[in-house]
């Protein structure tokens, strides 16, 4: 109920910023996704993957500026060998996949080309994370999201270029909390994925009606 009510907020707001010059869109494209650290034992054996995402968007024009709202369904992801988050799920050379509902806000300032407009883009997003699951030596994939934080943000970055309502952009996304709840035991978190966060190169394909 918690998560239905904060998508229901999100999209409310989104609708909050439309007026006579909103266009509506639909979206999908490829997340090169992985995670960073400070605690170089876990990073230094931490590979990226390759996911997706897909949704609609929202186009208005304010001030000069093209605001683009989105409510995507993103998968992200990467690969472990570590012996620390081994020991806490029984498996090796795990790979992590997570199923996100995010709504970035995408603020765009344009240059006019002949025929086209071209745009760098930033802004900051929140996610909603629907779903955790870990592969490991099995194969098979497990559910892991009791050991997850639900709720994700950050800000990201990029730019594109539009022709004829077709967009083609690409944009980098810091998160900026921690994956992972914090997990003690004697004192110590052992939850590895607390001191992990999101990071996401995007590159996708809309189409603005």
């Amino acid at each position: 109920m918690k998560k239905t009510t904060s998508i229901a907020l999100a999209l409310l707001l989104i609708a909050g910023v439309t007026n006579a010059q909103t266009r509506l869109g639909i979206k999908a494209g490829a997340n090169i996704s992985s995670l960073t650290t400070d605690a170089s034992s876990i990073i230094d054996q931490v590979k990226g993957s390759t996911n997706y995402q897909f949704g609609v968007v929202l186009q208005t024009h304010v001030l000069g500026l093209v605001l683009q709202p989105e409510v995507l369904y993103s998968v992200k992801g990467g690969q472990f060998n570590n012996s620390t988050v081994s020991d806490l799920f029984s498996e090796s050379d795990m790979k992590w996949k997570s199923q996100n509902i995010e709504v970035p806000l995408n603020i765009q300032l344009g240059f006019g080309l002949p025929f086209a407009r071209a745009f760098i883009q930033g802004g900051p997003y929140v996610s909603f994370m629907t779903g955790a699951l870990i592969n490991g030596s099995s194969k098979q994939y497990e559910d892991v999201k009791d050991y997850m934080n639900n709720f994700d943000y950050g800000v990201g970055a990029g730019a594109g270029v539009e022709l004829m309502g077709i967009q083609l952009s690409f944009k980098y996304d810091w998160g900026l909390s921690k994956l992972g709840k914090e997990e003690m035991l004697a004192g110590q978190n052992i939850n590895p994925f607390n001191e992990l966060q999101n990071r996401n190169l995007s590159i996708s394909l809309a189409y603005i009606f």
